[in-house]
């Protein structure tokens, strides 16, 4: 059976996605009879759909996160030592043009925290946490952070190529502006996220389970979604094209009528308003 798309009589769209019905199933890559289209056509009123998600766009794209409580005075310069240590607790602290790059360290844990310009490409932290932190204008490419556990964490301007956060925990996170194309935040868990600004061509979400998250104005050129578990994710005026995921993956997305569009016809489904009789 076909996980890509099911429409016809019966069906009803919910939230910006089509729902199954019984009587029809239209699958990628095979013939399509024009009244099949023609029925997707009469269930889905594009019109009022589009009023009904600019009417909630706002209260969807302003999605109420966390923010890090970070002392504004008082926090200490620099690190103890030019190496972290395993099991170590840095809080309270701002880290200007560090150089941690290769370094690694189990259950390490910065809390409350400013990191500007920080060099932490290549790193393995397993099981790190970040609590209450601000990362600015740092370089994390190609760094491990497996199990990882973020809370009330923003991240501006950050470089996250290559990036892999598998199986970890992020809440309450900003992503604002961020190279993270390639990253991989493949069996994670991410609940009240936001991405804003972010090139995310490439990005591994396979098995993720995203709740409360918004990607605005963002690059999922060619994401991977499948097996992903979506609830109120919001994808509107974001770049999906060769997003990999199906309605299964897609039940709790938010589209813009465009994109919903764009993912029939990608199937080889054609869309045309009835002709006119002469």
């Amino acid at each position: 059976m076909c996980k890509f798309l099911r429409a016809a009589c019966g069906g009803e769209v919910m939230d910006g996605v089509a729902r199954p019905c019984p009587c029809h199933t239209i699958h990628r890559g095979e013939p399509h009879r024009g009244e099949d289209v023609e029925h997707l056509a009469h269930h889905v009123n594009w019109e009022e759909e589009k009023k009904r998600l600019m009417t909630n766009k706002d209260s969807q794209s302003e999605q109420q996160l966390k923010i890090p409580k970070i002392p504004k005075n008082g926090l200490a310069k620099g690190l103890p030592d030019e190496q972290v240590q395993d099991q170590a607790r840095y809080a309270q602290l701002i880290l200007s043009r560090e150089n941690l790059v290769g370094q690694a360290a189990n259950h390490l844990s910065f809390d409350e925290t400013l990191l500007q310009y920080v060099r932490m490409s290549n790193t393995q932290f397993k099981k790190m946490q970040l609590l209450d932190s601000r990362l600015t204008t740092c370089d994390l490419a190609n760094a491990e952070w497996a199990e990882a556990i973020f809370r009330r964490v923003e991240l501006i301007d950050c470089q996250l190529t290559g990036f892999r956060a598998i199986e970890a925990t992020i809440q309450d996170t900003l992503f604002k502006g961020c190279n993270s194309s390639f990253a991989q935040f493949r069996f994670a868990t991410l609940k009240r996220v936001r991405f804003e600004h972010c090139d995310l061509s490439e990005v591994d979400f396979q098995e993720t389970s995203l709740s409360d998250v918004t990607f605005i104005s963002c690059d999922l050129g060619n994401a991977e979604m499948s097996g992903a578990k979506l609830n109120r994710v919001d994808l509107r005026g974001s770049k999906i094209d060769g997003l990999r995921a199906g309605l299964n993956e897609l039940k709790g997305a938010i589209l813009d009528p465009g994109q919903a569009l764009a993912f029939v016809r990608g199937m080889g489904i054609r869309v045309e308003s009835p002709e006119k009789e002469l």
